[in-house]
């Protein structure tokens, strides 16, 4: 009488064939974690982007037009209209949206506010130049992100 069954050769062989794809599914964990990683650093870096953005949009205008003031959320300071020389201003935030103007332990994210000369004219766009980078003390970062906004400051 012949009994049904798995002979030893195709056991060694299923085995052979699951403990391959167990250590290729076991190799794409990491991949997937530094993906992961880096898509949460990313939208951070975003929501950083368009709050700096609509701080700086909403910031009110001046009496006269064109003068030096501060964005009320974040206290970065807009020149005064027209931008002759370039202006930086460079902010620390951590996971959580608090900021200051040095670094701490707890920065994650380095803002770099750039005002670029926009030429002689007062009637033109105070133009700003925005880039998130993190980590924050790293001389080179991992990743960043970056937006240009025109302000209209007249």
């Amino acid at each position: 009488m012949k009994r049904g069954g798995f002979s030893l050769v195709e056991v060694t062989l299923a085995l052979g064939v699951a403990a391959f794809c167990l250590i290729v599914v076991f190799g794409l964990i990491p991949v997937g974690l530094r993906s992961n990683q880096a898509a949460v650093e990313q939208t951070a870096a975003v929501g950083i982007l368009s709050s700096i953005a609509a701080d700086l949009r909403a910031t009110p205008r001046t009496s006269p037009a064109g003068q030096k003031i501060a964005s009320q959320r974040y206290a970065i300071d807009i020149p005064a209209n027209p931008v002759t020389t370039q202006s930086v201003a460079t902010l620390f935030l951590d996971e959580d949206g608090n900021w200051s103007k040095t670094a701490d332990a707890k920065s994650r994210y380095r803002l770099t506010v750039t005002f670029p000369p926009n030429g002689a004219d007062s009637r033109r766009a105070t133009l700003a130049h925005l880039k998130v980078s993190w980590p924050s003390s790293a001389a080179e970062p991992v990743g960043y992100a970056e937006s240009f906004v025109a302000l209209d400051r007249n």
